[in-house]
């Protein structure tokens, strides 16, 4: 009975103790895509943007939930462009998503079967590289289907 007594107030010591330990919802992150096309992709552009020395992007699941529903949406649709049948652009999708950014980007790819392959991709296009390598992105989030691929890049 004593070690119970004990035991509810030595946790709220502990957080108290260590406060980095909670985090509000807003700045959970999960740990990483599931897709290992898509961790391989993440693996590139991190080593490319620390050997241009910008900062590695941090995988935001918010993020990658919007690129990953505009990847379903075009291939449901059978559409590939930035802007969806509707009219809504990536700007729009991420403020309809409440992903709040001071800036933001997006690529998108069809085509590529692999990480690197999507990475090649938009390396040999001047604008996709630009927004890959801009220092301004912080966080990012890629959704694929089939060959069907969106890299949304933000500044929080």
């Amino acid at each position: 009975m004593f070690m119970k007594r004990l035991a509810v107030p030595a946790m709220a010591l502990l957080f108290l103790a260590f406060p980095f330990l909670v985090y509000s919802g807003e700045e959970q992150e999960s740990v990483g895509p599931a897709d290992p096309m898509i961790q391989e992709f993440i693996r590139f552009v991190n080593a490319k943007r620390r050997d241009t020395g910008c900062p590695e992007l941090i995988w935001d699941r918010r993020v990658a939930k919007v690129a990953l529903n505009h990847s379903e949406d075009m291939a449901s649709r059978n559409f590939f462009d930035h802007t969806n049948p509707d009219g809504n652009n990536p700007f729009e999708r991420l403020k309809e998503s409440r992903v709040n950014s001071s800036a933001a980007a997006e690529n998108i790819a069809l085509g590529p079967k692999t990480g690197l392959e999507a990475f090649d991709t938009w390396m040999r296009s001047s604008g996709h590289r630009k927004n890959m390598l801009d220092s301004r992105f912080t966080r990012h989030g890629v959704g694929r289907i089939r060959d069907r691929w969106t890299h949304v890049l933000i500044k929080p």
